[in-house]
């Protein structure tokens, strides 16, 4: 059975069989997210726990180029540090209701995971990654934000604090071995498509109860992480000048003046 009835122009969401599948379809942005996208995203989750007949939710990235490359900078125009305490919070409401589903989040990822797309694969349970994938927030080389607790602590669980803190202060992107070899990928391969089927083959066998225990188990014991109040520090990146260079340069394809105010 598949039913798309809850598509849109920029995510596809649809049921086959029992799996859920969401599309994140803008190829020529490189799947770059709008909010609207991120409130799809929720929606998704939503329509994921209301209905028995969805066994598994897969992410995916359209046109084979990118997974997600970060949110659209567009949604940036005329930020201050208020917009940006907001806007790092819904990212982690985002990112919490993912991390609640009850069945098993699973992403197929090509070429480029970073930004936000990072941290919804970081909120997923099963990450398949073609051999050229790459994964990171280059943020200090692009727009000079910042990331909020709550992702800082998902991504430390992921890769632990060397990898977490290089990826930030040198904003090199991790290959797919690396990401394989540190445990954040779970499968690398050439075939995406087919090894994702196995994985979903698998999962669609195996009892249910037993792997949404799991899931809410771990939830549960990750909860406390990324709790402690830094508004004050993400305002202060968000309202700064430099971080209104970085918008600038990246819209513009220049390269930011960088002057730590």
């Amino acid at each position: 059975m598949t039913d798309a009835t809850d598509a849109t122009d920029d995510l596809q969401v649809r049921l086959e069989g029992s799996v859920l599948h969401v599309v994140f379809d803008r190829p020529q942005a490189r799947n770059a997210m709008t909010f609207a996208m991120y409130e799809g995203l929720v929606a998704a989750c939503e329509r994921a726990d209301a209905s028995d007949d969805v066994r598994a939710v897969l992410l995916r990235g359209a046109g084979g180029r990118a997974f997600v490359a970060g949110t659209d900078i567009a949604q940036f125009a005329g930020f201050d540090g208020p917009r940006g305490v907001a806007y790092e919070k819904t990212i982690d409401a985002t990112i919490e209701r993912l991390l609640a589903v009850r069945v098993p989040v699973v992403t197929a990822i090509d070429g480029a995971c970073v930004g936000g797309g990072l941290a919804i694969a970081a909120a997923a349970d099963v990450r398949v990654a073609h051999t050229s994938a790459r994964f990171g927030y280059p943020i200090a080389r692009t727009l000079g934000n910042t990331l909020s607790a709550r992702s800082y602590a998902l991504t430390l669980r992921h890769f632990g604090h060397a990898r977490t803190i290089d990826m930030i202060t040198t904003a090199r992107l991790l290959d797919a071995a690396e990401a394989h070899t540190c445990g954040f990928v779970t499968r690398t391969t050439d075939d995406v498509d087919a090894t994702t089927a196995e994985v979903l083959d698998a999962i669609l066998s195996h009892a249910p109860l037993t792997m949404a225990a799991g899931k809410e188990i771990l939830r549960r014991l990750h909860a406390a992480a990324g709790t402690v109040d830094v508004d004050d520090v993400v305002a202060g990146v968000y309202g700064s000048e430099d971080f209104a260079r970085g918008v600038a340069a990246f819209t513009s394809r220049g390269t930011p003046d960088w002057q730590g105010r």
